[in-house]
């Protein structure tokens, strides 16, 4: 499938569900008023190589809530299996009219990320004409800011044909592995490795300080400003030292 030359409307779809279980509820955490969902979605809607946003949540009740607040504040919701995530996003692009060539797959534990990084993305995937394109890959994943683009008939095949557990729950697996499909990667910033994704309290905690610090200057605070001000600030991040083993300290020496 590699080589193919996709049409250019392209989706957004932000994974979001509330049972979490190490932060459950996380991604309607409020700061400064407003949902960690709600900063994402401000921050990654100016993405102007991105037709449509689409926030896929489950048809659980838990996730009721998730789908209310989109209905509130304008942005379009889909729901699906809670387990099958690789279906919630296949049956999520098929309810799009017309349905997009171009996925791009964001989860919704990522307050942090920028319409940036997205285009970064989305311009690389079309520039290499590949199936699948990320900016997260060892052993630097661009934590908060990981981005993965695919193509629709990528996602199709996918759907028809994962069998394992993860492949279905982590939606990309089964196209990065497959022999059939073409994929690269390339870093959106250099000399970046800590952790900004909001799995438990003490990462909510840091994302916190770093939207109270920046967002009333700019609601649309980059990367770079983030990276700037964790180097002035570098003690937060001892607030989640360790994740899995690893310091969350290579920004102390940029």
């Amino acid at each position: 499938m590699g080589g193919e030359a996709y049409p250019s409307r392209t989706a957004v779809i932000i994974q979001a569900r509330m049972s979490s279980t190490r932060l459950p509820g996380k991604v309607l955490m409020p700061v400064m008023g407003k949902p960690l969902l709600g900063h994402m979605v401000e921050r990654v809607r100016p993405a102007a190589r991105v037709d449509e946003l689409v926030v896929a949540t489950s048809t659980e009740a838990s996730d009721d809530p998730i789908a209310r607040w989109c209905g509130d504040n304008g942005v379009k919701a889909v729901r699906g299996s809670l387990s099958d995530v690789l279906a919630r996003y296949y049956f999520g692009a098929l309810s799009l009219h017309p349905v997009p060539q171009t996925i791009v797959r964001l989860t919704a534990d990522c307050p942090l990320h920028h319409h940036a990084v997205v285009d970064f993305a989305v311009k690389e995937f079309q520039r290499r004409k590949v199936d699948y394109f990320s900016n997260s890959f060892p052993p630097d994943f661009e934590d908060g800011f990981d981005v993965k683009v695919f193509s629709f008939p990528a996602l199709e095949a996918a759907y028809l044909n994962a069998l394992e557990a993860d492949e279905r729950e982590h939606v990309t697996p089964y196209i990065r592995k497959s022999p059939q499909f073409t994929r690269e990667f390339a870093k959106y910033r250099d000399s970046y490795r800590c952790k900004l994704s909001v799995d438990s309290a003490n990462d909510f905690n840091l994302v916190r300080a770093i939207i109270e610090a920046l967002y009333p200057k700019d609601p649309l605070f980059t990367v770079d400003d983030v990276m700037g001000f964790l180097q002035e600030k570098y003690a937060l991040l001892d607030l989640n030292g360790k994740v899995n083993g690893a310091e969350n300290s290579e920004i102390r020496h940029p």
